[in-house]
C-alpha cells in the first residue's frame, strides 16, 4: 500500500546526518523518499539517477551513503537491492495503524447496518400492528401523544434570536 505522506523525525534525521554535505545529503534525501514509495527498497542499479548525482561524484556519495541502508556494502554493488531501516520500520508502524483503523471502520460501519436494520425491523413490525388493529374497512390506529409530550429529536437548534431596538 502507498501512503500519501511519510513521518520526518528531524531531530534523527539532522543527528545522523550532521556530518554530510549539502549534496550527500540531497542524495540521502531522495534515496529516502524513493524507498518510502517502493517498500523500503532501492535498486542499486537505479540509486545514480534517483539521487540525482553526476558520474564524477558518485562514488564519493555512494561510499558516504552505503552505511544508511542495508546491507551497508551493498550500494558499492554487492547487492542487487538496499533497503532502509528506520523507512522498513516506518512502513510497518503505517501498515499496522492502517490495518487497526480500518478494523474500527468497519466495525461501525457493521454497527450502524445491523442499526438500520433493526429500526427498520421495528417500524415494519409497528406498520403491520397499526394495520391489523384496523376494522374492517376503517382507519389504522393511531396512538396520540399527551399534549405536554416534547420530541428530543427536533431541538437540535437554538430559538430564534430576539431583535433589540434602541431608540436614539
Amino acid at each position: 500500500m502507498k501512503y500519501h505522506w511519510m513521518p520526518l523525525f528531524n531531530g534523527d534525521l539532522l543527528a545522523n546526518t550532521l556530518h554530510l554535505s549539502a549534496q550527500k545529503f540531497g542524495a540521502y534525501m531522495l534515496l529516502i523518499i524513493h524507498a518510502w514509495e517502493n517498500k523500503a527498497k532501492v535498486k542499486v542499479a537505479d540509486a545514480q539517477r534517483i539521487a540525482r548525482v553526476d558520474n564524477r561524484h558518485w562514488v564519493t556519495v555512494r561510499d558516504t551513503l552505503a552505511p544508511f541502508f542495508d546491507p551497508p556494502d551493498g550500494l558499492r554493488g554487492s547487492a542487487t537491492e538496499v533497503v532502509h531501516r528506520r523507512v522498513a520500520n516506518e512502513l510497518a508502524k503505517a501498515a499496522e495503524m492502517s490495518n487497526k483503523r480500518k478494523g474500527a471502520a468497519v466495525q461501525m460501519h457493521a454497527k450502524k447496518r445491523a442499526s438500520a436494520e433493526q429500526v427498520h425491523t421495528l417500524h415494519l413490525h409497528s406498520t403491520l400492528e397499526n394495520l391489523s388493529n384496523c376494522k374492517e374497512g376503517g382507519a389504522p390506529v393511531v396512538q396520540v401523544q399527551p399534549a405536554n409530550y416534547r420530541d428530543k429529536g427536533v431541538e437540535y437548534r437554538s430559538p430564534p434570536g430576539t431583535k433589540v431596538v434602541t431608540k436614539r
